[in-house]
């Protein structure tokens, strides 16, 4: 039996630890236990950033490994690789349109929200956005979770649990008030789940790029802020065939057509030097 990545639990605890200490005040704010406004935006904007904080922290304070923050962050300047990953960050948006059309379809009226009627709006949104969960999270998840997990277990297997540890990191929002209670929650986590195969295949297949990861992760949020939260469920069929589809094209092992993962397994990293062309 492989010992305990005790690197990598330690990031888990970290990062839920600070995130949900940040999401109690507007949860106790909910349930009446503190009467005083809240400045939800700034909670969000650092509660998010917490997974990346806790990798920083392991790195820097627990690892102690010299450059490794500074590699981490190397990971959003991976940029050139085949425009098809691009594509794929995209397909979250595609979703969002589907799941309206088929949900009109099905029920007669739209479920789309007003996100592109005012653009100055959907401008301070997608900022928002951006600084939040795709930026703020993906340091964490991708950058230092992902490889550690998949070298321990297959690329589906490593997805499916890091898609459902997401999904539980994020619960405390249904507890806040913040309009997430009307969300089912099931099927965010089929979202969330679905999501990280196919981050996880983006990752792999383009050594290691956290820009892809980060922009397929601001995507993801454009898509679920197109839709009233009763199409969620459709919305959560259309992701899971995706990412079935994903693990039928290219295999659960890899997830990947690439002959060698880019990982680097002394550091437990990505490994920034394994071009496309050697993987």
């Amino acid at each position: 039996m492989n010992k305990p990545d005790k690197p990598l639990i330690y990031f888990f605890l970290i990062a839920f630890a600070l995130a949900w200490a940040f999401m109690a005040w507007p949860i106790a704010r909910n349930y009446g236990l503190l009467s005083e406004e809240l400045p939800f935006e700034m909670l969000l904007i650092f509660g998010s950033w917490m997974p990346n904080i806790a990798a920083f922290i392991v790195l820097g304070w627990i690892i102690k490994r010299k450059g490794a923050i500074k590699e981490l962050l190397k990971g959003w300047l991976r940029w050139n690789m085949h425009p098809g990953w691009y594509l794929l960050a995209f397909s979250p948006v595609l979703f969002g349109f589907i799941t309206i059309f088929i949900f009109r379809w099905l029920y007669g009226y739209s479920p789309s929200t007003e996100l592109f009627a005012d653009p100055a709006a959907f401008i301070g949104l997608l900022v928002l956005i951006t600084i939040t969960g795709a930026m703020g999270e993906e340091l964490g998840w991708r950058g230092f979770a992902l490889p550690r997990l998949q070298l321990r277990m297959n690329a589906l297997s490593a997805s499916i649990l890091l898609g459902i540890i997401w999904a539980f990191w994020h619960l405390p929002l249904w507890f806040a008030g913040l309009g997430f209670e009307s969300i089912p929650y099931w099927a965010y986590l089929l979202i969330g789940v679905s999501f990280s195969i196919m981050v996880t295949a983006a990752c792999n297949g383009s050594c290691g790029s956290l820009l892809i990861a980060t922009l397929f992760h601001l995507f993801l949020n454009v898509s679920v802020n197109m839709i009233d939260n009763e199409a969620f469920p459709v919305l959560a069929a259309i992701f899971v065939i995706a990412s079935i589809v994903t693990v039928a094209i290219l295999g659960p092992e890899k997830l990947s057509r690439v002959s060698i993962l880019p990982l680097d397994k002394e550091k437990k990293t990505w490994n920034s030097k394994l071009s496309k062309e050697k993987a």
